[in-house]
């Protein structure tokens, strides 16, 4: 072989070579974007399987609210139930029902695999799916007499005797219609109050404790920081046997406030969520919060004063005594619901609510006494009779530019349960 041949020979093998080193190299190069194009479409798939079992977890808790809310009955207070949603096995949620005041607390909570997720939510009975009572006056055979700008529309429990005008302080009545809306034949008692709710009022109100509830005693110095208690945990008791006025304290949460003494809460206070129970609550005016309030001897609401929804205050006495009231000062406005009750006999002694002019309630009114209505409820009221006092006289069953107006009641408005089981729920807030 020349060398010629030789070199051309060379030259081929060290061109194959370097060929194949190439081809490696680029082989190399094509198997680790394919690994990581791999690994990617792995992890990404991982994550969007992650996503949609996250999704369905929290998707299965809102829908076991729904569930209770569809169907009230479903739950007893205080028992876990846990239900197959979809009838597998691992689409469940696990609810709980628990008295918050007149509200009612739902718990629900959904496993799956690793994951968790859990709410608490605030219900209300939601007032769109019944009949819209705008009055139910209790027929101790007596006429209603209206006069002045007096308006009550909706649907009306009057007595037999039923209703007409009257002049009464240079005022005669001014609307066309003594009712805008449906008048009905009432009843000589109004109608009863749910028992459940009612036995939980009176054992909340009369000092029965949960076990497992924190207690702690209110000093002025806990007064002066911030007391907030998450639903996740059991109930704080905040207890004085000596306190009788509230200044400057901030509260919010799962917190119960229980005095022994006549409390007054000052218009600094900022509450939220909590409850508050006293032989008597007195708020001063201005005061602006959302809270329950619960005594058994009387609560006193000052001028322009503001309880945002939702809120409640009931007075229950089991034996009327005199004294036993609520009153609600002018420009005050309270958004949720109202009670006034007694279990006994309150004929000699009667229960007396007082809603002052230019004052606003929304929702339910009720008050087994005698209710002064000088100001606007827009919702449902049931009493028993009426008082009227002016400057020259005094009269019974008498309503004088007074307003009670179911349709002036939001058609979401979810407020308190307290005549009739409840037949549809319906969500008012998350709670933390």
């Amino acid at each position: 072989m020349n060398l010629k041949s030789r070199i051309r020979n060379s030259i081929f093998l060290k061109v194959n070579g370097g060929a194949l080193y190439y081809a490696l190299l680029i082989s190399l190069i094509v198997a680790v974007l394919s690994g990581m194009l791999i690994l990617y479409t792995y992890i990404h798939n991982s994550y969007i399987d992650r996503q949609v079992l996250q999704e369905q977890v929290v998707s299965n808790v809102k829908s076991g609210f729904n569930l209770v809310c569809k169907n009230p009955e479903l739950l007893n207070y205080d028992t876990h139930t846990e239900i197959n949603l979809y009838g597998n096995n691992y689409d469940s949620v696990i609810l709980e029902k628990r008295h918050w005041g007149v509200y009612d607390l739902i718990y629900s909570e959904s496993n799956r695999h690793n994951y968790k997720a859990r709410k608490i939510a605030l219900l209300g009975d939601h007032s769109g799916k019944k009949e819209d009572i705008a009055l139910y006056l209790a027929d101790k055979k007596k006429y209603l007499s209206i006069s002045g700008n007096t308006l009550l529309k909706g649907t009306c429990y009057l007595p037999k005797l039923g209703i007409k005008r009257a002049y009464i302080e240079g005022q005669g009545y001014q609307n066309r219609e003594l009712v805008n809306g449906i008048a009905q034949q009432s009843n000589n008692e109004l109608p009863t109050l749910i028992p459940e709710k009612l036995k939980y009022l009176e054992n909340l109100i009369n000092g029965t404790i949960d076990k497992s509830d924190s207690i702690i005693e209110l000093t002025a110095q806990l007064a002066k920081n911030e007391i907030a208690n998450s639903f996740n945990n059991n109930s704080l008791i905040v207890y004085s046997d000596e306190i009788t006025k509230l200044q400057g304290i901030n509260a919010s949460g799962n917190v119960i406030f229980k005095f022994d003494n006549e409390i007054t809460i000052s218009a600094n206070c900022i509450l939220k969520d909590v409850i508050i129970i006293a032989p008597s609550v007195i708020f001063e005016n201005d005061f602006s919060g959302q809270v329950q309030v619960l005594a058994t001897e009387k609560i006193k609401i000052g001028n322009a004063c503001k309880f945002k929804y939702p809120s409640f205050i009931g007075v229950l006495k089991s034996i009327p005594e005199s004294g036993v009231s609520i009153t609600l000062g002018k420009n005050t406005v309270l958004a949720g619901g109202v009670l006034l009750y007694s279990s006994a006999s309150v004929s000699k002694t009667p229960l007396k609510m007082h809603i002052k002019e230019t004052a606003e309630v929304y929702g339910i009114v009720y008050c087994n006494g005698f209710i002064q209505h000088k100001g606007a409820i827009y919702g449902s009221l049931f009493c028993e009779g009426f008082t009227l006092k002016t400057a020259s006289s005094l009269y019974e069953n008498h309503l004088l530019n007074a307003t009670v107006d179911y349709s002036k009641l939001p058609s979401d408005f979810a407020g308190i349960n307290l005549i009739e089981k409840p037949i549809n729920l319906k969500h008012i807030k998350w709670l933390e």
